[in-house]
């Protein structure tokens, strides 16, 4: 099949697929097609340099990305690549640990462990330490144990030298160490890693393992790396440890788009590549292919206020197309009615769903966006929320194909051994836990051997006994049987469809469609393994897809609804028409970022990102106040706006002020909501059930009976007493 790179390419494009014997640096503005240069330069080293596939490393920053660049480049080529390393640096490092296990402190077949599992870990060992959750918070503690793996810093690593201990969190900052302590060691007494573990066991191998780093060298003779303005010092230092032999290395990114510092991700690396790399050159990709020249102007005009940054001027041949809006509100609620009426109004223009997004700076301001579109029936996906993965049935079966591949994962093992219910209560299970922690034993060798427990009624030991022989029969099975037919072996023989089909409770029975999705996703998955590898996928390729999936990619392009999101979500996305709503101070920039120059500009950066979302249409908007719990207060509009000329935006006039009210802060008196008053579509707390939705609401005041969907998957009626509005 014949390409003519020249014709398909403009002239910097072309040039980042002709460099590829030193280091480049691609700063590739948003819509500038980088993703189309980084296919072609793949296309040109298979086609024209004969490099074969397996020589060749691309890192990207989602799944989706990694699948897409592969269909793309077998377009081009004309036929299916085999062997070439693509995916993100998670799935990349997965590989690599699993290829290199005997020099590691854990086996091949790992559990990956996700934020779910994580805290239940930590739940485990609070209670086994008697440590108290109110003066080290979970969260917070797990987020300080992030930050030390994403420096590369294990227990034994960490000293005075880089511990950081302030007054404020002395007790936290001397405490975390310790049970960071005991989180590893129950990690890997669990043969498990979570996210973190996968960079840092990666870096530190190909850092003290000479015989490691010099098999990757070599094999790696042509390394690229998508969207390098969000990598962390741990993904750093992999691409580093493996490119530093040859140099043949290309990053590509946007230091405008850097938002993700509070993942650990540092701009530092995209700011000093050229000094990292002494020969390294620059291209700038700056033709922008998505938007029309008015929003680039927009752009532009934001992004000019950030000083740490590489200069660079997105330009458009898409024409002028319309003016930005921008949108002044009373309060919140007549921010999200007014933005579902235009919804509503662009649908009837001839706009898909599909193609209009509604960006916020926070989660907790999707409810009233949500409520809007209920009301007027326009269909809607929120993404970035509980999902699929996440449903209890799913995570119980996931639980269940996690034992049979890694048998040592005794939080797995612990969450499926009575369910569903086989008559194996709480105490025979502490009694099966004592005899394992005496014996030295995993809990799925202490279940193999139940019969030596003495403590055990004969009659729990035979489930017991039945349960062990089950999960032991499909581990075998599992090295052998394809995933498909071993998932569909395990619903069948746990009867778990009619275990919830036989439910009187409602939401049981929807549980019933998720294992059916869930059969249907692990086909799909197969059938794009067979595509790929010419044989049919096992289990220990389809648990790291799972463990790895991210927001992005389990958003559902074909459905035609409207995207609500948050403006991190967004990043790697496009639509027709962009909403971006709460431009206020505190809002965004958010309060948690405006007390440093760094976090402003990252969170303009954050706004930049929003803006060249937008193909043809972008409308802005705040409200004059928003509710914060039961009061209203005045809001104050985003130096983001304050530093623009306002006449980027289209019918400006003066009505429309930029300048910050005197008033700010004045907190008015609450409008007329009382809090047993609930609506459809209400977010409420159950202290039992956690989050929800009411869906229904059946009378007035206290007495009120609501049918509420829980974020658990539960469904209730519950009298609106014992329920409480969630606060923004």
């Amino acid at each position: 099949m014949h390409t003519d790179f020249k014709q398909e390419l403009n002239e910097q494009q072309l040039q980042v697929v002709l460099e590829t014997e030193r280091p480049l640096l691609v700063l590739a503005g948003a819509g500038s097609g980088k993703t189309r240069s980084l296919i072609y330069r793949c296309a040109w080293l298979i086609k024209e340099k004969k490099v074969p596939p397996k020589n060749i490393l691309m890192v990207t920053f989602t799944n989706k990305a990694a699948k897409e660049l592969q269909e793309r480049l077998q377009n081009i080529l004309g036929y299916s690549v085999q062997n070439l390393w693509v995916g993100t640096f998670h799935h990349i490092c997965t590989r690599i640990l699993r290829n290199e296990a005997s020099f590691l402190p854990f086996r091949q077949n790992f559990s990956i462990y996700d934020e779910n599992n994580q805290l239940s870990l930590l739940k485990k060992i609070y209670k086994e330490h008697s440590l108290d959750r109110e003066r080290f918070p979970l969260q917070p503690v797990l987020n300080r144990i992030s930050s030390y793996k994403n420096r590369l810093l294990l227990p034994e690593d960490l000293n005075e030298y880089n511990l950081e201990i302030s007054m404020e969190n002395y007790k936290l900052d001397r405490t975390v160490p310790k049970i960071y302590e005991l989180y590893q060691q129950n990690l890997l007494l669990n043969n498990a890693l979570d996210f973190d573990d996968l960079l840092l066991y990666t870096a530190k191998l190909l850092q003290n393992n000479e015989l490691v780093r010099k098999k990757y060298q070599q094999q790696f003779q042509y390394v690229m790396i998508d969207e390098y303005q969000d990598t962390n010092y741990a993904q750093f230092e992999i691409v580093h440890q493996i490119a530093a032999e040859h140099q043949r290395i290309c990053v590509v990114g946007d230091d405008d788009q850097a938002i993700y510092s509070f993942r650990g991700a540092t701009i530092r690396n995209i700011l000093e590549f050229e000094k990292d790399y002494a020969d390294a050159i620059a291209i700038r990709l700056e033709q922008n292919y998505r938007s029309t020249s008015h929003i680039l102007e927009l752009a532009n005009a934001i992004i000019l206020n950030n000083r740490h940054r590489h200069s660079k001027t997105l330009w458009s041949e898409l024409g002028e197309g319309y003016k930005p809006e921008l949108f002044v509100y009373e309060d919140d609620m007549e921010e999200a009615n007014k933005t579902a009426d235009l919804i509503l109004q662009l649908h009837e223009e001839g706009i898909p769903f599909r193609e209009i997004a509604v960006l916020y700076r926070t989660n907790a301001q999707s409810r009233v966006f949500e409520y809007a579109c209920l009301q007027r029936n326009i269909p809607y996906t929120i993404v970035g929320t509980v999902h699929f993965y996440q449903r209890k049935e799913i995570r119980d079966l996931l639980a269940y194909l996690t034992v049979i591949f890694n048998p040592s994962d005794n939080n797995s093992l612990l969450r499926i051994i009575n369910e569903p219910p086989r008559g194996i209560g709480s105490v025979s299970i502490n009694r099966l836990m004592e005899f394992a922690s005496q014996n030295h034993l995993s809990l799925y060798q202490t279940i193999q051997n139940v019969q030596a427990i003495q403590s055990i009624q004969p009659g729990i030991k035979k489930k017991i006994a039945e349960f062990a022989e089950k999960l032991e029969d499909w581990h075998r099975k599992a090295e052998s049987t394809p995933v498909l037919d071993l998932v569909k072996e395990v619903i069948d023989s746990l009867d778990l469809i009619n275990h919830y089909k036989n439910s009187q409770d409602p939401a049981e029975i929807s549980r019933v469609e998720n294992l059916i999705e869930f059969v249907s996703s692990v086909s799909e998955f197969s059938e794009r393994w067979i595509e790929e590898y010419d044989k049919s996928p096992l289990l220990e390729d389809f648990l790291p897809f799972v463990a790895l999936q991210t927001d992005i990619d389990r958003v559902n392009e074909a459905a035609d609804t409207v995207y609500l999101m948050t403006l991190h979500n967004a990043k790697g996305l496009e639509f027709e028409c962009v909403f971006i709503t709460g431009l206020e101070q505190e809002l965004l920039p958010h309060l948690r970022s405006m007390n440093s120059k760094y976090s402003i500009e990252e969170e303009r950066r954050l706004l930049y990102v929003g803006v060249t979302r937008a193909k043809s249409r972008l409308f802005l908007s705040y409200a004059k106040y928003r509710r914060k719990y039961d009061s209203f207060y005045f809001t104050e509009p985003s130096i983001f706006l304050q530093e623009l000329d306002p006449n980027l935006f289209a019918g400006y006039n003066d009505a429309v002020t930029f300048k910050p009210k005197p008033a700010n802060k004045v907190y008015a008196k609450p409008k007329t909501l009382n809090n047993n008053q609930f609506y459809i579509g209400q977010k409420v707390w159950h202290t039992e059930y956690g989050p929800g939705l009411v869906l229904n609401v059946d009378g007035n005041g206290p007495e009120a009976r609501l049918t509420i969907s829980f974020s658990s998957g539960k469904l209730a009626k519950i009298i609106a007493s014992y329920v409480s509005p969630e606060p923004i």
